[in-house]
């Protein structure tokens, strides 16, 4: 067996393909109810008035075909699919066995399109598959026929479930089955639904069903409201461990469960994303009447509380006016403002007749949203399956889950502190290197490697001086991680994506340093050597990253040291002698943006701290350790891992303090390149969300200088930084020939 962490060459991940329907949006679907009677009475059923008594005639079924056929102006897709449903189809097996005579009669007789590009479509309990006007059906219509026979799982599951009147399981009786309907129907594929009582057999269920050969699985929660509490926990597990099972054993490159899917888990955009989930309307229900519904639940014996909805018969003609509501009906005209806030909104399914049926009006236009925390917990499943997998057969460029974490917002990482004593990478103080850090366990950095495989979140743990372990290391290398690395340790802490973190200070540059990307911290008072420094060394990095470590302490003269230091560089950064281009943050950045790049910690981000509490940034947790009490904890602590694995959510307070529109002096600011530390803002200004003079001069000097290159790099085309005659854009808000009496928007 290939060890799960080996890439796997050539193999193709069948489990992210949809199962085959044949047609696809392309045909017409219409469905004959033929009877309402079923020998089962499955517990999670959706059919409330079965009964041995309502039956479809021939004559009502002839009748509509006749309508169906000579209305093309309506019915005017290529194809078409006749479905056929009960309750159970196959106890009117004689039945059904005339109406499709009849139809492909008329079709012939009509020269209609549909005669050569029709599928005949069942779906039956199995009971009565091996019967003998059963198979003379199957072989009569083999070419365009496809069954699917519903089993749910291990006899556990589905006896539990899919009983007889007695309740009695009826396992044994489908099983044997099986084999007949393989060897009928080679691409065969099962539904089956999931519902409170048999959460804890999901995993073992679709093992089952793909061991027995059934290599496509359907699998559904139903929408009811029958969920409990913790019901969601025990769902993500079960397919947690399925997904465990299916990197493992390498059950991915042969097996499909809708269960797994790259494509949900993501904001929807109101607009491009905003369409029906459910085909009811488009689809066409002809009841045991002869009355047309937009899908079978809208019949009366699939509703528990309203009314049946009707869209016309034979006799009157489809409604089409009774159709106007499904055909508009969308996403956003039918969902709370929670579906559509939804960071991970994609994928989550709804049944419009039991949106109509569970609604407090008689209205279409309420979503039911009671499968909500079952979804979630199967899109943080499906993060942790699909980012293993990658890890081992990585996708195409173009693959949709690939673009959708491109374009994602919201938190994308969790800055790990592997040590409290780990160098700083940012504008906060390092902490006392001599005093021993606390050290992550490989406990904790373990649960957060399952918090960001389920989350899609990286890893950028920052490390000190020290190795980390074995066992660290292995647990680590289980997600996507960057290591923020002192740069006199880089032997220590190899790894594949790194940061080396060079203190001008406390480091000895060696020329040998190389990498992708340098972070570069200095006191205000070194700037000027920064120059000549840069001059100086061979510099084997893309990009330079400068961090000025006691920027708040900054003052006018200190303005005018650093424009001429970024006058200084401004000018040999085009006319240096290596020809690899070099990314200087402080430059370069504002040449490259539109939109404003800032640090957006507690927006893209959160720290962990050692013992597994969640800060807004390192700098707030070593604020917090110096504002503790005695024995108590610390005051900047948001939450800790375990509760957030437990609740999964983050309760930051005045959360909004942290966005832009929410920050007066940021939100207008065109110098994009600045990073709007919060922390540097807290300790200046007593608000997070309000810069001080020193950081919005410092942005604008640099602003103004990258304003000077564009020309000198032959970005005259491309880049536009307007003149501005201000270098603090408070002093914009604070002019006195501002006009009085206006009121701005919020």
């Amino acid at each position: 067996m290939t060890h799960p962490h080996e890439p796997v060459e050539k193999t193709d991940i069948q489990l992210t393909r949809k199962i085959n329907a044949w047609g696809e949006d392309k045909a017409r679907n219409i469905t004959f109810i033929l009877t309402e009677n079923c020998q089962l009475r499955c517990k999670y059923c959706y059919i409330c008035g079965k009964n041995s008594f309502t039956v479809m005639t021939l004559a009502t079924a002839r009748k509509n075909i006749d309508y169906l056929l000579s209305h093309r102006n309506i019915f005017n897709e290529q194809r078409v699919i006749w479905e056929f449903i009960g309750g159970e189809p196959l106890l009117e097996i004689g039945l059904l066995d005339q109406i499709c005579d009849y139809l492909k009669l008329r079709m012939y007789e009509l020269d209609h399109p549909w005669f050569d590009n029709y599928r005949i479509s069942l779906s039956t309990n199995g009971l009565l598959y091996d019967h003998v006007d059963v198979q003379r059906f199957i072989e009569k219509n083999g070419t365009h026929l496809s069954i699917g026979i519903s089993i749910d799982g291990t006899k556990e599951k589905h006896d539990m479930q899919r009983v007889y009147p007695d309740g009695k399981g009826c396992y044994d009786e489908i099983v044997r089955q099986i084999p007949l309907w393989q060897k009928q129907f080679a691409a065969s594929h099962t539904k089956a639904t999931i519902s409170h009582d048999d959460l804890h057999l999901v995993k073992d269920s679709v093992l089952h069903l793909w061991n027995l050969g059934i290599h496509e699985v359907a699998m559904n929660v139903v929408f009811e409201n029958v969920w409990q509490d913790g019901d969601d926990g025990i769902f993500e597990q079960q397919l947690i461990a399925l997904a465990n099972t299916i990197i493992e054993q390498q059950l991915y490159a042969e097996n499909k469960c809708t269960l797994f899917d790259r494509s949900i888990g993501f904001q929807m955009d109101r607009q491009l994303q905003n369409e029906n989930w459910c085909g009811a309307g488009r689809m066409l229900s002809i009841d045991t009447k002869g009355n047309f519904h937009p899908c079978i639940r809208f019949a009366q014996y699939s509703l528990e509380k309203k009314k049946e909805i009707t869209v016309g018969n034979k006799e009157v003609g489809y409604d089409l006016n009774k159709l106007r509501p499904f055909l508009t009906l969308t996403r956003c005209n039918q969902s709370p403002a929670e579906c559509l806030d939804c960071e991970v909104a994609s994928g989550c399914a709804w049944c419009q007749a039991y949106n109509y049926d569970a609604a407090d009006t008689d209205t279409i236009f309420q979503r039911a949203t009671y499968i909500c925390k079952l979804h979630k917990a199967r899109v943080r499943a499906n993060n942790y399956l699909w980012n293993k997998l990658d890890r081992i057969v990585p996708p195409p460029e173009k693959d949709i889950r690939v673009q959708n974490l491109r374009v994602r917002k919201g938190m994308q990482s969790l800055m790990v502190l592997a040590n409290s004593s780990a160098s700083s990478f940012c504008h906060y103080p390092s902490p006392n290197s001599e005093k021993p850090g606390e050290k992550m366990s490989v406990e904790t950095l373990q649960k957060l490697v399952y918090y960001g495989l389920t989350n899609n979140l990286t890893l950028n743990v920052i490390v000190g001086n020290e190795p980390l372990s074995p066992e660290f290391r292995n647990a680590l290398n289980e997600c996507d991680h960057v290591l923020l690395r002192p740069i006199a340790a880089k032997e220590n802490h190899a790894a594949d994506t790194s940061l080396d973190v060079f203190d001008f200070e406390t480091d000895t540059w060696n020329d040998s340093f190389s990498g992708t990307s340098l972070i570069l911290r200095m006191n205000r008072e070194n700037l000027p050597k920064l120059p000549d420094w840069l001059a100086k060394h061979s510099l084997a990095y893309d990009r330079i990253s400068l961090f000025i470590k006691n920027l708040a302490q900054a003052n006018e003269e200190d303005f005018t040291t650093y424009r001429s230091v970024l006058e200084s560089v401004a000018a040999w950064l085009p006319e240096r002698e290596e020809k690899k281009p070099l990314e200087l943050s402080f430059l370069t950045d504002r040449l490259m943006l539109t939109e404003p790049n800032h640090c957006d910690a507690g927006i893209k981000h959160l720290t962990v701290s050692p013992d597994g509490g969640f800060y807004l940034c390192p700098g707030f947790y070593y604020l917090g350790i110096s504002e503790a009490k005695p024995n108590s904890a610390n005051p900047r602590k948001i939450t800790d891992i375990d509760t957030v694995l437990k609740t999964h959510e983050i309760p930051i307070k005045n959360k909004q303090l942290l966005q832009l529109d929410h920050a007066p002096i940021c939100e207008k600011c065109d110098a994009y390149h600045c990073k709007r530390c919060i922390f540097l803002n807290r300790e200046t200004t007593l608000e997070v969300n309000t810069p001080s003079r020193q950081q919005c001069v410092y942005a604008h000097l640099e602003r103004n200088t990258s304003r000077t290159l564009i020309e000198p790099l032959f970005l005259k085309e491309d880049v536009s930084i307007p003149e501005i005659d201000y270098l603090d854009p408070f002093d914009k808000l604070m002019k006195k020939d501002k006009p009085q009496g206006k009121v701005e928007e919020c």
